[in-house]
Formats: C-alpha cells, sequence, structure tokens
C-alpha cells in the first residue's frame, strides 16, 4: 500500500461550501397561498395535507428562517379567528331546544378555539395590579449591615443567607 500524501494546512481550498440538505421551496407565492387559506378559514394542517403545498415542518422551519412569513402568519390567523366567530355566531343562532347541550359544547370549544388563535383580539383580558397595605403604593425599605459590628458567628450566617440567596438567584 502506497504511503499516503500529507496535506499542505496553508493549501486549504477557497471555494464557498455549499449549504448540505435540500434546497428549500419557499416562495413568496406559496407564502401568500397558504395564508389565503388561513384567511379562508382552514387550518394550517389541513393545507398542508393538500398534494401541493410544502409539510407542516417545511412551514415552520420557513417561520424561522423568514420573520416576514412569520408575521404573514400570525396576521393570517388573525383572520382565520374572525372566520371562526362566524361560526361560532351561526351555531349560537341554529341552537334549539333539541341540540342546546350538543351547541352548547361546541360553543365552547369554539370560544376557546378562538381565545388560543387570536388572544389579543379574543382572548381574557387579565389585568393585574400591585399594591401595599390598604390599596396604596408598595412600600420598599433598604436595609444597611455593618458586619464589621456583628459576633463572629452572626458574621458566618449572614454570609451564608447570601450565598444562599446568590444561589437562588443564578440557579446554580
Amino acid at each position: 500500500m502506497p504511503p499516503r500524501k500529507k496535506t499542505d494546512p496553508t493549501n486549504v481550498s477557497t471555494v464557498p461550501s455549499r449549504p448540505v440538505g435540500r434546497p428549500s421551496k419557499y416562495t413568496p407565492e406559496v407564502a401568500d397561498a397558504i395564508c389565503e387559506e388561513m384567511i379562508a378559514g382552514r387550518d394550517l394542517l389541513d393545507i398542508c395535507k393538500d398534494e401541493h403545498m410544502p409539510s407542516r415542518s417545511s412551514v415552520y422551519r420557513w417561520m424561522t428562517a423568514h420573520p416576514e412569513f412569520e408575521a404573514q402568519c400570525a396576521r393570517a390567523r388573525e383572520g382565520m379567528a374572525d372566520v371562526e366567530l362566524h361560526a361560532l355566531k351561526k351555531l349560537a343562532n341554529d341552537c334549539t331546544e333539541a341540540n342546546v347541550n350538543s351547541t352548547r359544547v361546541k360553543l365552547n370549544h369554539f370560544q376557546w378555539r378562538l381565545m388560543k388563535i387570536a388572544p389579543r383580539t379574543y382572548g381574557e383580558k387579565v389585568q393585574t395590579a400591585l399594591t401595599g397595605a390598604d390599596g396604596g403604593p408598595i412600600r420598599i425599605a433598604a436595609m444597611t449591615i455593618d458586619a464589621r459590628q456583628l459576633e463572629p458567628d452572626a458574621r458566618d450566617a449572614l454570609k451564608q443567607a447570601l450565598f444562599a440567596a446568590k444561589r437562588l438567584a443564578t440557579g446554580d
């Protein structure tokens, strides 16, 4: 067997490396078609089952690689929520004594789904307010400890407490 030739590390090729894997089939036209389907009320799962559409995993990769596509999908989801709201209204209007229980289940589902699809528009509005005693402002008191005036045992206890607090804050 002939000896292997040693490669010269200074003789490195300057040819740019090609990307690994299959090239992306992302185009603005495909992105628009997906979003149009969503605005018409179709779920991404159903859209991606179509033969001429990309897989769901491809669409999620595109959202990561193309922030403008992710924003476009978010706006399309808002449009899809309007279709869901229309279906919710129709379902409520078609409710009768005979189907009241099944309609209630469907209404609850659509309402929950609407809140998840478009939480800014249809989600529950939660407002949190922090107040101090009797609804007043929160008071913060600062305390200064001169460790030089503490007994050695108290100084060690303070040191251990500070180290424990630091570990909790940093997650160590």
